[in-house]
């Protein structure tokens, strides 16, 4: 037995008796006496400690079979995942004008029709069969995605009785600007297997109204905010947020006017905010600069340990820090575009060169190769980072961003140094109730 590689280890924010001991893999966060860390070095732990630690894998009995469990992992995900899901992209229309839109070369009036929809539900029924699955997710994307709520609807009332009568369970995300998010279509879509609402709110009203204002100019903070206080009550809303460099610091306002109208912790699901990203291809706006085109930059490590505390600090939910799981990796996980093609990377939709096939042809093994499946393995510098289980070579669509191509890795070293133990630190606190 010995100490597994994939940890960090930092000191106890309160007891210097005390580590504070975090699994990359298992995504376990202890804290431990000094004395039991010393013995688990020298493997001398009691049984009973030990296995616990194993569970954890904080310990290890083979430090080369963790290495290669560790190598396989996604692998081992897709050897037992259940599940299918599917990103789909029912049309490029949208009521906003957002500054910074990552779409903006693609939006129009694109929109998938009744030929698409009906190979789309021929398709996921061959797959789910074909493959055994016992679970079809769908996430729901636009343009605006509730434009499309009718499509919507004849889709899930096609595939949720296919899927129950096999045994299996349905459901549906959408990912909506919350404009058209209204108590009447919740109520209709539930039935249907609506599960949750992810919304996009940038910041205090000012901040906002100027980054995501209908087409015609007007504010839309107002109507999104009554809308998720009529439909909180209805459904899981989670909260999403992109910020700058230049206005970070006034996303807690947010949070606050949130609590004030009655949006308060138990009433919401995950928050979280993320840098805007500068996006370089043709796809995107290109009168906008000014997003964040690596995740490295110092200022944003700074901005995003400060906003997760925030968040955390007011009660609500926001996710932990667990293992990647990109799903360019995962056999189980496509994306849909309107007009039937499919991608493996939602982010990559209407990218000449990353098409994977389309509904009638099928799914093309060889996009493999384009979207760099494992480069990871590759990079020398991958192969023994502690962070390999949170990373994986990071996002391939920041890599094309940045390199026109995924083939280097977007590595988090740097990112992961600045910010994990702040990040477990606030977890400790604020969810754990110590330090």
């Amino acid at each position: 037995m010995a100490l597994a590689h994939y940890l960090k280890i930092y000191p106890s924010p309160s007891d210097p008796q005390q580590v504070l001991v975090y699994s990359t893999r298992r995504a376990a966060l202890l804290l431990l006496p000094r004395t039991a860390l010393a013995a688990a070095e020298t493997d001398t732990l009691p049984a009973e400690a030990a296995g616990i630690l194993r569970r954890a894998q904080v310990v290890v009995d083979d430090g080369a079979v963790e290495r290669q469990d560790v190598w396989r992992m996604n692998e081992e995900l897709n050897r037992v995942s259940t599940g299918l899901v599917v990103s789909v992209v029912l049309g490029m229309a949208c009521n906003f004008a957002c500054a910074y839109c990552y779409e903006g070369g693609l939006k129009g009036g694109q929109a998938m029709d009744d030929a698409v929809a009906d190979q789309l539900v021929a398709y996921l029924k061959g797959r789910y069969v074909a493959e055994s699955r016992n679970r079809l997710t769908i996430d729901f994307y636009g343009g605006e995605t509730l434009l499309y709520a009718e499509r919507i609807k004849a889709l899930a009332g096609a595939l949720k009785p296919f899927v129950e009568a096999r045994g299996g369970s349905f459901e549906f995300t959408v990912v909506t600007n919350g404009s058209l998010l209204t108590t009447a279509l919740v109520a209709e879509l539930l039935p249907l297997g609506l599960r949750s609402a992810k919304v996009t709110i940038d910041g205090p009203v000012d901040i906002h109204d100027r980054c995501r204002p209908f087409r015609g100019g007007a504010g839309s903070f107002a109507v999104i905010l009554a809308n998720l206080v009529a439909c909180a009550e209805l459904l899981r809303i989670n909260i999403g947020g992109n910020f700058t460099r230049e206005n970070h610091h006034r996303f807690p306002e947010l949070l606050d006017h949130l609590g004030a109208v009655g949006l308060t912790p138990e009433r919401l699901g995950v928050v979280k905010f993320d840098a805007v990203m500068q996006v370089n291809d043709a796809v995107a706006a290109p009168e906008f600069s000014g997003g964040c085109s690596c995740i490295n930059e110092p200022w944003l490590a700074k901005a995003g340990v400060a906003l997760r505390g925030e968040v955390l600090r007011r009660g609500y939910e926001t996710p932990k820090i667990t293992p990647a799981r990109c799903m360019v990796e995962m056999d189980n996980s496509l994306a849909v575009h309107c007009d039937g093609t499919l991608y493996k990377c939602i982010s990559m939709i209407g990218h000449p060169g990353y098409a994977c096939g389309d509904l009638r042809q099928g799914f093309d093994e060889g996009c493999r190769e384009t979207y760099c499946v494992n480069h990871w393995q590759r990079e020398e510098k991958c192969r023994d980072c502690v962070y390999l289980p949170l990373c994986y070579g990071g996002c391939r669509y920041m890599a094309y961003q940045r390199d026109g191509h995924m083939a280097r890795v977007d590595c988090r070293k740097e990112y992961l140094d600045a910010t994990l133990e702040a990040m477990l630190r606030q977890d400790l606190k604020y969810r754990y109730g110590q330090g």
